[in-house]
């Protein structure tokens, strides 16, 4: 079977999680309905350490191909899926609608605000509109590990190595309302998320 096979991905990164010794931190309590932020190449634990959430969240996924096989991986999680991304006939439009209408029926939308292709750990504007057009909170959230590897991709996509020691983080919230423009909510943002990345970093001892 090849790679690509979404069923096969699924099992191998499930088997992978197991033998990983995970720390889940909630540094504030969840609401719903909330945004929550993760960059792209953090994502790798998340959808597998907060499993238990699956049927609250909706995830954003980009509709190119790699998009489809991480949406086919995380609906067999258990969670949903809006598929779209910034950018021309790219179904930006059509996915912050369906956004909308998710968190209005108490879901929570998580968001990687980099994707799908960078640049890298720089948040784009699509969040900050949803924040600003809804006022909820957005929650940034990572995770990092004692010992891994980068893919060589845009993101440096973050897997860790078996057996590590692993931490997951939700973070404080942003509040969209003490903003004074949505630009100002994405620097913020964008703020947090990089703040959080080094605290988690530094405590697993993680080695860039």
């Amino acid at each position: 079977m090849k790679l690509s096979n979404p069923w096969l991905i699924y099992n191998v990164a499930r088997a992978w999680v197991k033998t990983l010794k995970v720390d889940v931190e909630f540094r504030a309590q969840p609401r719903f309905p909330s945004i929550v932020a993760f960059w792209h190449g953090r994502m790798f634990l998340l959808p597998f350490a907060l499993r238990e959430f699956s049927s609250k969240v909706a995830i954003l996924i980009s509709r190119h191909r790699d998009g489809q096989l991480i949406a086919e991986v995380v609906e067999r999680l258990g969670f949903k899926t809006v598929r779209g991304s910034t950018g021309p006939g790219k179904g930006g439009e059509r996915a912050f609608l369906q956004m909308l209408e998710l968190l209005d029926k108490g879901y929570v939308v998580a968001i990687t605000p980099d994707g799908p292709r960078g640049p890298r750990e720089v948040v784009k504007p699509g969040i900050a509109k949803l924040a600003a057009k809804t006022g909820l909170p957005i929650f940034p959230l990572t995770f990092s590990c004692s010992s891994g590897f980068r893919l060589n991709s845009w993101d440096r996509f973050l897997i860790p190595r078996p057996f590590s020691k692993c931490k997951v983080i939700l973070g404080e919230p942003v509040n969209s309302l003490n903003q004074n423009s949505e630009e100002e909510l994405r620097k913020e943002i964008e703020l947090r998320l990089k703040e959080l990345n080094r605290e988690a970093d530094r405590e697993v001892e993680w080695k860039k």
